[in-house]
C-alpha cells in the first residue's frame, strides 16, 4: 500500500487586518460545523471514478484514496456506473442470448470494481452517489447500426456510443442496479446510496445523440425530449423495485455550457423563456401527455468553461449555467414549478465541480496552485450562501495528468500534494465588506 505525501502548508488567503483575523478565527472555529466544504445542511460531495474505483499505478491504492476522502471532510462519493463498461458485449450489435438487462444476477454483468468501491465506503463512513451514464452498449440503441459514431472533435470517445439509447433497456438497466444496491437490496452491496442520478451531461452532443433537428415550426431538442423519457424509465424502476429511493433521483446532471438552460426547459416541457410549448411545437417535443417529473433536485456542473477562471470569472451567454449564474437555476425550478412539471421547494445539488490548476495544465487562464485553493474556498463560501444549494462538490482526488483533459484534483497525478488539498480540509475566506467590517467565514 502506498504511502500518501504529505500536504503541502496552505497558501495565505486574501487576508486583511492580520491581527483581526487571529482574533477572529479562534472564535468562530468553535462555532463551524463538522464537515469541510459544506454548510451543516449541505452534503459534500467528491468524486473520482478512476482512483476511487481502481487507484492510481504507482501512486495511490484505492482504499487509500477512499479513506483519505473521509478524512479531508467529505460525506458522500459520487461515482458513474458506465452501462457499457458493466454490460456484457458492449460492442455487439445485438444483444446476447439470456441475458437478462434487468437481473443483476444476470451473466455477464460486471458488477465487482462497484461492489469493491461500496466495500471501501462503507468501511469508511462515505454514502455514495451514483449516476448511471454512457456509453451505452451498442445492443442497446434504438439504431445500433450508428453504433459507434464518430463526434467531431472528441477522438478519444469514438468507441463509444451515445446514439438513440432505449430508454426501455435503460429502465431494466435502473432496475438491475438498484436491486443490486439501493436500500432494500437483499446482497451484501445495498443500503449506501443515498442519492441517484441518471445519464452525465445530456446537453452535451458527445454524452447523448442526436440533439437537435430544425422543423418549419421551430428547433425540437431531441436530447432533452429523450432524457425525459430515460429519467421517467429509470425512476419508474427505483419507484417499483425500491420505493425508499423514489424520493432521492436526482435530474439535469447538465453541463455548465452548450444552452443547458434551454435543455432543462425543453426536458420539463417549457420553451426557452420557461413557458409552456404551444401548438405544433408542444407534439414535436414529446410533450402532448405532460407527466409532473417527482425529482429530489436539480443537478448541476457549474464549471466555468474548461474548469478555468476564478469565481468572477463572467459568461457570455444567456443559457449558462456556471458557477456565478447558478442562480438562473432558481427561476427555472420556479417557472417548473409554477406549471406543475417539478413538486415545489426542490433545491439546487452541485454534484461535479473544480478549478483547473497550472502546473500541469498549460492553459493561460487556469489558475497558479495558490489560486486553485482560494478559488475552491470562495466557492464553498458562496454556495454556502444560496439558501437552494445543497450539496456542493469536487471533482477529482488526483489529476489525470493530461493536458487535454481535466485536472481538477487536490493531488497532482503523482499523489504530490498541491495547496488545494489542505484549504479543502479547512477552509477559511476573509472578506473586507468595507470600512473596518471584515467577514471571517470558514469550516473544519
Amino acid at each position: 500500500m502506498t504511502s500518501l505525501p504529505a500536504p503541502t502548508p496552505r497558501p495565505r488567503r486574501r487576508t486583511p487586518l492580520a491581527a483581526l483575523v487571529a482574533l477572529a478565527v479562534a472564535a468562530a472555529l468553535a462555532l463551524l460545523p463538522a464537515a469541510a466544504s459544506a454548510s451543516s445542511t449541505q452534503t459534500s460531495i467528491i468524486q473520482d471514478n478512476s482512483t476511487f474505483l481502481y487507484g492510481a499505478a504507482g501512486a495511490l491504492d484505492p482504499d487509500l484514496a477512499v479513506a483519505e476522502a473521509k478524512l479531508i471532510g467529505a460525506d458522500m462519493i459520487r461515482v458513474f456506473i458506465t452501462w457499457q463498461s458493466v454490460s456484457p458485449a458492449p460492442e455487439s450489435r445485438r444483444r446476447p442470448a439470456g441475458f437478462d438487462v434487468g437481473d443483476p444476477d444476470s451473466p455477464g454483468y460486471l458488477w465487482g470494481a462497484y461492489d469493491a468501491l461500496v466495500d471501501r465506503a462503507r468501511a469508511n463512513g462515505l454514502k455514495l452517489a451514483i449516476v448511471l451514464s454512457p456509453g451505452i452498449p451498442y445492443w442497446a440503441s434504438e439504431d445500433p447500426s450508428r453504433c459507434p459514431h464518430r463526434i467531431g472533435g472528441y477522438s478519444h470517445l469514438t468507441l463509444s456510443c451515445m446514439w438513440k439509447p432505449s430508454p426501455a433497456l435503460f429502465g431494466q438497466f435502473v432496475k438491475a442496479a438498484v436491486r443490486r444496491y439501493g436500500v432494500t437490496a437483499k446482497g451484501p452491496y445495498g443500503g449506501l446510496v443515498s442519492l441517484w442520478s441518471f445519464w452525465n451531461e445530456p446537453n452535451l452532443e458527445h454524452y447523448l445523440w442526436p440533439q437537435l433537428q430544425r422543423t418549419r415550426y421551430g428547433t425540437i431538442d431531441l436530447a432533452a425530449a429523450r432524457y425525459r423519457q430515460l429519467w421517467l424509465a429509470g425512476w419508474r424502476a427505483i419507484a417499483k423495485y425500491d420505493p425508499p429511493s423514489r424520493g432521492r433521483v436526482l435530474f439535469g446532471e447538465t453541463a455548465a455550457i452548450s444552452s443547458p438552460m434551454d435543455t432543462l426547459y425543453a426536458a420539463l416541457c417549457l420553451d426557452e423563456e420557461g413557458n409552456p410549448f404551444k401548438g405544433r411545437m408542444r407534439t414535436l417535443q414529446g410533450c402532448g401527455k405532460i407527466q409532473r417529473l417527482p425529482i429530489a433536485g436539480l443537478a448541476l456542473h457549474p464549471y466555468n468553461n474548461f474548469a478555468i477562471g476564478s469565481v468572477f470569472t463572467r459568461s457570455h451567454t444567456k443559457d449558462s449555467l456556471a458557477m456565478g449564474y447558478v442562480s438562473r437555476a432558481h427561476r427555472l425550478l420556479d417557472r417548473a414549478a409554477r406549471f406543475g412539471r417539478i413538486p415545489r421547494g426542490r433545491g439546487i445539488y452541485v454534484t461535479e465541480f473544480g478549478f483547473q490548476s497550472s502546473p500541469p495544465n498549460p492553459f493561460g487562464d487556469a489558475l497558479s496552485l495558490a489560486g486553485q485553493a482560494t478559488a475552491i474556498n470562495e466557492a464553498d463560501r458562496l454556495f454556502f450562501g444560496d439558501r437552494r444549494v445543497r450539496s456542493v462538490a469536487q471533482y477529482e482526488l488526483l489529476d489525470v495528468g493530461n493536458p487535454d483533459e481535466f485536472n481538477t484534483g487536490l493531488r497532482f497525478a503523482d499523489a504530490k500534494p498541491k495547496p488545494s488539498l489542505a484549504a479543502y480540509r479547512m477552509p477559511l475566506v476573509v472578506t473586507r465588506l468595507g470600512g473596518d467590517r471584515v467577514e471571517v467565514w470558514g469550516q473544519v
